[in-house]
């Protein structure tokens, strides 16, 4: 097999497997009841973040061809990829699943709805339980709870912008016949993506201490303003400030990387 063709499919497969890291920042023991989404209009937070955002080489390969692949034959392919490239072994168990690109257009689908996607993804529940600890006679956020999600973040902002964008343009006629079968009319994946992305780049920054309310079953944000954040904004933010931080940078910066592709 040509060199170039080599890269290309390993692009192919870490890209499909790097679009799920997306799902695990939804994960976390009860929450309350999730609320109707209102979706953003397509990049127009995108638009305004462009011009924070690191100026990015985009990656305009020649020898990227895109891929457009039978869905229901893809999995093998992919697994193969994955345990010939050079990523985190964390990478080769996620591909152990099934039907690997339908799961990360979903999980992409729920993020861009504010909604988890924890139903469709449970091989990436965190092992470590949320917890909770008492200060000042007031429950917050237990900071070593954020632990759990350091090796996600890690990987996740670990791969280069001009990477990811050269693995999107590799994947992106496979993705849209995934999203397609959806079912959404008037809207393709790559405005899906977008939308996630904005999704989690309004998550506000606390550094402080947060305080939770103590429920039945489980914990509230006793600050109405997060409480009022849908489910994936708060999982990003339940995640801690080092990680959350880290991840919309990196978001930043491919979503000016997104922007630049027609």
């Amino acid at each position: 097999m040509p060199a170039y063709q080599k890269i290309i499919w390993i692009g192919l497969g870490v890209t499909v497997i790097a679009i799920l890291a997306l799902g695990y920042f939804m994960f976390l023991a009860p929450q309350s009841p999730q609320k109707t989404p209102v979706l953003p209009e397509p990049s127009a937070l995108l638009k305004a973040q462009e011009a924070a955002a690191p100026a990015v080489e985009e990656a305009d390969d020649p020898n990227i061809t895109p891929l457009d692949l039978d869905l229901e034959q893809s999995d093998g392919s992919v697994r193969e990829l994955v345990a010939a490239a050079d990523v985190p072994d964390a990478w080769r168990q996620w591909s152990q699943q099934k039907d690997l690109v339908r799961m990360a257009v979903t999980a992409v689908d729920n993020i861009a709805n504010g909604l988890s996607p924890a139903a469709q993804l449970p091989f990436l529940a965190p092992v470590d339980k949320f917890s909770a600890i008492e200060k000042n006679g007031a429950f917050i956020l237990d900071p070593r709870s954020f632990r759990r999600y350091d090796h996600m973040s890690n990987a996740f902002v670990s791969v280069s912008v001009k990477i990811w964008i050269t693995w999107y343009k590799t994947l992106r006629p496979t993705l849209e016949k995934a999203f397609k079968e959806l079912g959404y009319p008037g809207i393709t994946f790559s405005q899906r993506l977008q939308q996630a992305i904005e999704q989690l780049l309004q998550v506000p920054f606390i550094e402080k201490d947060i305080e939770l309310e103590k429920k039945v079953l489980s914990f509230a944000f006793a600050d109405v303003n997060l409480e009022n954040l849908n489910p994936a904004q708060k999982q990003l933010l339940r995640m801690g400030p080092g990680n959350a931080a880290r991840i919309q940078k990196k978001l930043r910066e491919l979503a000016a990387g997104l922007n630049k592709i027609r």
